[in-house]
């Protein structure tokens, strides 16, 4: 009797030590990963030394728009009050090119035909192949035969009539819609199963498409699929607020007026063909912004702009470009967006 009472004491004492240690075991760890944390938030580890690997880069592609820097007055109200300094380096990734080949228009053709434009396109450049539809000639496909990135739109500013029909799709009807397709296509990389997607509604005020406050106000939905970060880094676009991948739905009951506009870009980035560039300090890219050698993709109607942060990203370019480069994100009141190109002279060619 007393041996059982023996195994049962022990037993029990055994538990409570296990959980002792257990307990104590679970403390330490979140005191190591709190402390980790501030040491790391505290002491940053030191960017990698600019090795300048490719030479001397390309000026990044932004739209060829009149910046408006000439006409903005700006103003910085950061939470530091300054501009905050920025990594003194930063990684630069390859893009590998598109390679020809003999299947290319024929791909384009088939795509065309199985959205009901005619098969026969009009050559606009090298690459780049137009298909219009004869019955509806509001409608038209832009190809491009070697990267096979793509706009399909329906000019809906002449023919305002088709939002009369309001058969609006859900927002994850749509979602399910664009990722179908570009299943079908063949255009759906891994890269996707992961990526951010945001839906938005609109509403036609006049001829054009504004925000709507919510579906059902709406006369039309959009998909937009951004790409997944690049280091640790957002990925942006030269509208910041449209993915790469973008498709604009109205309610229409006529399929060949119910995709808007169906825009598809993807340029790959070779991850482990890296090197690493001096960037400007956060001063000279402010001071950039402000006289007018960047790009300012979003700004409201006044003329006083208001920044709130800065930040850095990547730029993804709708043309083909040789390398994925960083860029200073500046952003502000009002869906304010400014770029600035990051890479620092004499690294970056000047013409």
């Amino acid at each position: 009797m007393s041996t059982l009472t023996e195994a049962a004491y022990f037993t029990r004492r055994g538990i409570n030590v296990a959980i002792i240690v257990l307990i104590v075991y679970i403390i330490l760890r979140i005191f190591w990963g709190v402390t980790v944390s501030i040491f790391m938030f505290l002491f940053p580890p030191k960017p990698p030394p600019p090795n300048h690997r490719f030479g001397v880069l390309p000026r990044l592609k932004f739209p060829e728009v009149a910046s408006p820097s000439g006409q903005l007055t700006f103003r910085l109200e950061t939470i530091e009050g300054s501009v905050p300094p920025a990594s003194g380096s930063a990684v630069v990734y390859f893009m590998p090119k598109a390679l020809a080949n003999f299947n290319g228009l024929p791909r384009a053709q088939k795509f065309a035909e199985e959205f009901q434009f005619s098969p026969e396109p009009t050559q606009e450049t090298k690459t780049v192949f137009r298909f219009r539809d004869p019955e509806f000639p509001f409608r038209q496909l832009r190809y491009d035969i070697v990267a096979h990135n793509f706009i399909l739109r329906y000019a809906y500013e002449q023919d305002t009539g088709l939002f009369s029909e309001n058969n609006l799709s859900s927002g994850e009807s749509a979602e399910a819609q664009t990722l179908n397709l570009l299943q079908q296509e063949g255009l759906f990389v891994d890269e996707y199963k992961k990526s951010p997607i945001k839906i938005s509604f609109h509403k036609l005020v006049g001829n054009t498409l504004l925000p709507a406050p919510s579906q059902s106000q709406a006369n039309a939905v959009r998909v937009d699929i951004f790409r997944n970060p690049v280091g640790g880094f957002p990925v942006y676009t030269p509208q910041p607020e449209v993915g790469p991948v973008s498709a604009l739905y109205s309610g229409s009951s006529n399929p060949r007026k119910r995709i808007l506009q169906f825009s598809y870009t993807y340029w790959p980035i070779d991850t482990k063909a890296v090197g690493t560039y001096r960037l400007k300090t956060s001063d000279q890219a402010w001071q950039d912004l402000k006289s007018g050698n960047g790009y300012i993709p979003k700004y409201p109607q006044n003329t006083t702009i208001v920044v709130r942060q800065v930040k850095i990203g990547y730029y993804d370019s709708i043309e083909e470009q040789s390398y994925l480069q960083p860029i200073f994100v500046f952003e502000g009141d009002e869906g304010f967006v400014g770029y600035v190109q990051a890479v620092a002279a004499p690294w970056v060619k000047t013409d």
